[in-house]
């Protein structure tokens, strides 16, 4: 059986990546002041970083019935027995719904619908975790299987440099922007079953990551786990010196580095870091792939 491994574009952080293997991908769209686009096709990093510093109004949504369709019927034409599709976590977008919906009605037994329950580079892993099953010749059932028995097992943690994003998404108060900004009081993040909720607050970005590292070493081995440093137009000061102290404590491992996709940054903002700590893809790093 031909098994095609497909994703949306919630765990692009090197669109490079894709071109050296055999993935689909499904670009997301993201809506500036009402002219939508579509993820990595029609925008870029760089353009939506300019929106919003500009102030311009950001938001996501779910595509067209009639674009998910067309495209699962341009892969399965192609010659593929079956389709594996990743979606962002099902807490965080309506996107697993929509797609789940629609393989319903139009690809039963043609298209499997993934909930990843996550995003970025540990939803990447998910990916690279089922290609590398296909790749080996596992049926749809075992690279289901080996899927869901490795989710919810990362660990996640992204600061966003200010409220202001938060603020305009709706996931905050204005009142509480305005104040927050004000004190230099910058939410942390947690990824905590499928769900983004914040965990406290810090004013020392570079201190709340050496703790954060510190901590998650006693818990997620490197030579188990891959550490990856993801940003957004993130200070580059503040990222070189997380990134420097990263490496060092990893030692002999790789520390990955890469962005943070774009549906995830129209509501965090511009200036997010983030450290994302996954389960190596079957005993390999992630950076193989990447």
């Amino acid at each position: 059986m031909k098994v095609l491994i497909s994703t949306d574009t919630s765990c692009v952080i090197n669109y490079e990546a894709f071109k050296k293997h055999e993935i689909s991908v499904f670009p997301l769209n993201v809506i500036v002041d009402d002219q939508e686009f579509h993820d990595g096709v029609t925008i870029t990093q760089d353009e939506l970083k300019v929106a919003m510093r500009s102030g311009k109004k950001i938001h996501t949504s779910t595509p067209p019935l009639g674009d998910v369709i067309s495209y699962f019927e341009d892969l399965l034409n192609k010659g593929y027995d079956h389709i594996i599709h990743f979606t962002i976590s099902s807490h965080l977008s309506s996107m697993n719904d929509l797609f789940n919906n629609i393989v319903k009605q139009n690809f039963a037994g043609k298209v499997t619908i993934i909930d990843s329950l996550s995003l970025s580079t540990a939803m990447l892993a998910l990916v690279f975790t089922a290609y590398d099953d296909a790749k080996n010749g596992k049926s749809v059932e075992e690279i289901v299987k080996s899927v869901e028995e490795r989710k919810n097992k990362d660990y996640l943690v992204f600061v966003p440099e200010n409220l202001t994003a938060l603020k305009n998404g709706g996931r905050i108060s204005p009142a509480v922007a305005v104040i927050g900004n004000a004190l230099g009081i910058k939410p942390v993040i947690n990824l905590i079953d499928g769900k983004l909720e914040k965990t406290k607050t810090t004013r020392q970005i570079k201190q709340t990551f050496r703790e954060t590292i510190d901590t998650s070493l006693q818990t997620y081995a490197p030579s188990d786990y891959d550490y990856a440093l993801v940003s957004f137009d993130a200070n580059e000061g503040a990222f070189n010196f997380i990134y420097n102290y990263l490496q060092d404590a990893l030692g002999d491992n790789k520390a990955i580095t890469g962005v943070i996709p774009i549906n995830v940054c129209a509501h965090c903002g511009p200036g997010t870091l983030g450290l994302i700590v996954t389960k190596k893809v079957n005993g390999k790093s992630l950076s193989e792939f990447i």
